[in-house]
Order: C-alpha cells, then structure tokens, then sequence
C-alpha cells in the first residue's frame, strides 16, 4: 500500500513539475489566427521607433505633416492589428503558454498606443519622451520573445533586453556616435 501511496506521488509531482509543452498544432493554430496581425503590430513598432528617433534629433519635427502621418500610421496599424477588447475575445488555441504570448502582444498594443498618446502630447508641451521609449522598447521585447516562440528562427540571436533610455533636457540634441557600431 506505502508502494502504491509513493508511486502515485511521484507521478502527481513529475506531472505538476513539468513545465506545458507548447504542441506545433497549438502553434500552427495561433498563427492561423494571428499571422497577419502581427505584421501590423510588427509595423507599429517600427514605425514608432523611427518616429521617437526622429523627435529626439529634432523636436520641432512633432509639428510637421510628415510626423503627424506617421503617428496616423501607427494608429492604422494597432487598429489592424486589434483592440485589447477584441483580442482577448479571440478563440486562440487553449494552452497556457499560448495564452501568456497572447497576453504579452496585447500588452505590446497597449504599450504601443501608450507611447503615441504620450509622444503627442510631449511634442506639444516640449517635454520628455523617455516614457514613450521605455513603452516602446516594452513592446517591441514582448513581440520579439513571441515572434522568437512562435516562428523559432533560426538566427540564434537573443531578444535585446528592454534599454534604460538616458533622460534628455529640453531642445538638447543627443549625440549617438557613440552607439554606432564600428
């Protein structure tokens, strides 16, 4: 009886100390579903990178068409791509692992729509943006680490981790000669 009793311990606890495995159906499935709408998310994040490089070289950009268009695009983008409401509406394969990629690409959005609202309004009063960055950076390691799970390249190379962004006074111009690779 102690034989049996010990036994079936073992197996409760080698089944509860297993981590999920995440099956290639539940994959394939999820990106049925989301292939597409990580491209817009994808696009967003890039876009919003570009246009925060851009402000940080030269702020008065904020006031210009092109600027706006931008942040127009992004907005197109994140619309595309789904609002949090919708995403989590969604009938995603049920598995834990993939509903924690689902989650961490709605918190990228939310990020994403974060860091435009705070863009804006800083462009207007002349402000930081080191919030918007950090939101950015955010969201484009969440994407990246489920882009890394979902599609496994084979680049071997690790997400960058998220960056500490270096606070900037206003109208200085920062200098990143230094972070060029040479």
């Amino acid at each position: 009886m102690l034989k049996k009793i010990l036994s079936l311990c073992f197996i409760i606890f080698l089944t509860s100390s297993c981590e999920e495995k995440l099956s290639q159906e539940d994959v394939d499935n999820y990106k049925d579903i989301m292939d597409i709408k990580l491209g817009y998310l994808g696009n967003a994040i890039i876009i919003q990178g570009r246009l925060l490089d851009a402000y940080n070289l030269r702020s008065e950009s904020a006031d210009e068409d092109h600027f706006k268009e931008a942040e127009e695009l992004i907005k197109s983008n994140l619309d595309s791509f789904g609002r949090s409401d919708e995403l989590k509406e969604l009938n995603i394969p049920n598995s834990k692992k993939i509903r924690e990629i689902h989650n961490s690409l709605i918190d990228a959005s939310d990020l994403l729509m974060s860091a435009v609202n705070m863009l804006e309004d800083q462009a207007w009063l002349g402000g930081s943006v080191s919030y918007a960055e950090t939101a950015v950076d955010k969201a484009r390691f969440n994407f990246q680490s489920a882009i890394k799970v979902l599609y496994q390249p084979e680049d071997n190379i690790e997400v960058k981790p998220i960056l500490e962004h270096k606070e900037y006074d206003v109208g200085e111009i920062p200098d990143a000669s230094d972070q060029l690779k040479k």
